[in-house]
């Protein structure tokens, strides 16, 4: 029997959170906000398993790709699901290395993977951001002071009263960045917004802002897992030197805060751009989530 794939709606928040928790290895590319707040640039859809313990998930645009699923990854039939779902040959996109080797325990030479290095996801230690402790964090800290001697700013978290103002601060950072024409900006304006306008639809959704004057110099959206923040979007205005070092570092004093058992931040993948995964490195990650390719031959 064919699994029955349906459209993401906000409505499907609940039983989602089911399968996310339950998760062994939580990619941000599998949370609610990227799923949903992308599905209508990337047609995201969602299937349930028969036993209600994996969800599946596709993207359908530009084309169909199979990723991994959500749920509980240890079991000892895995070759009997797949082959049943998908025939006598399967290919999966980010595939957690967690599942990965699930995997490769049970199928052996009949699965092939292919590292998507562009994909990894950086783990880093949140007090590292917080603190920026040490020399390896002195130029961090040095660009986060002058931003403090140059500005006086004050950061606040975000909530549904100053959502209309990051929402036009986002509409001038695209106007900034060529209208954010770019497909993959233009993609991310999209989510961003979405975001944004069901801000209190959506669990465990957190974020913050600088405000230079009573003006957003910059704000960070992202989203809490456990012991785990996840940043999912931090965009800053470039008329504020450093900005974004000041709101990566206040956004993780403010969880430290809030939140003391914090522990990881995962800030997400650098789409092999060279500067980004450049930036990525500077703040010297602790590990990453890796993820991979997969295919599969009966």
């Amino acid at each position: 029997m064919l699994l029955k794939f349906q459209d993401i709606q906000i409505e499907d928040v609940s039983f989602f959170e089911n399968y996310w928790q339950i998760t062994s290895q939580r990619a941000s590319d599998y949370s609610f906000p990227i799923l949903w707040g992308w599905a209508g640039d990337y047609g995201y859809q969602t299937a349930r398993e028969d036993d209600e313990d994996l969800l599946w998930i596709r993207q359908t645009l530009p084309r169909k790709y199979d990723l991994a699923p959500l749920g509980q990854w240890k079991k000892d039939d895995w070759e009997e699901i797949i082959q049943k779902r998908f025939g006598k040959e399967a290919e999966f996109w980010l595939v957690p290395e967690k599942l990965l080797n699930i995997w490769k325990a049970q199928f052996g030479e009949r699965l092939d993977s292919e590292d998507m290095r562009g994909s990894w996801e950086y783990l880093y230690d949140v007090r590292d951001l917080a603190m920026l402790p040490g020399n390896r964090f002195m130029k961090k800290r040095n660009r986060v002071n002058q931003f403090r001697k140059n500005y006086d700013y004050i950061f606040r978290p975000i909530t549904p009263e100053i959502i209309p103002d990051v929402m036009e601060f986002q509409h001038s950072w695209c106007q900034a960045n060529n209208g954010c024409t770019d497909k993959g900006l233009l993609q991310e304006n999209h989510g961003i917004l979405r975001i944004l306008s069901n801000w209190e639809s959506i669990p465990r959704i957190v974020g913050g802002v600088i405000e230079v004057s009573g003006n957003i110099a910059a704000y960070t959206i992202g989203e809490l897992a456990c012991h785990t923040i996840f940043v999912h979007f931090e965009k800053a205005s470039l008329e504020y030197g450093a900005a974004y070092q000041a709101i990566n570092k206040e956004f993780m004093c403010h969880m430290l805060e809030e939140h003391p058992e914090l522990a990881v931040a995962n800030r997400e993948e650098d789409m092999n751009d060279p500067g980004l995964r450049e930036a990525k490195m500077s703040y010297m990650p602790t590990d990453f989530i890796k993820k991979y390719r997969v295919k599969i031959k009966f």
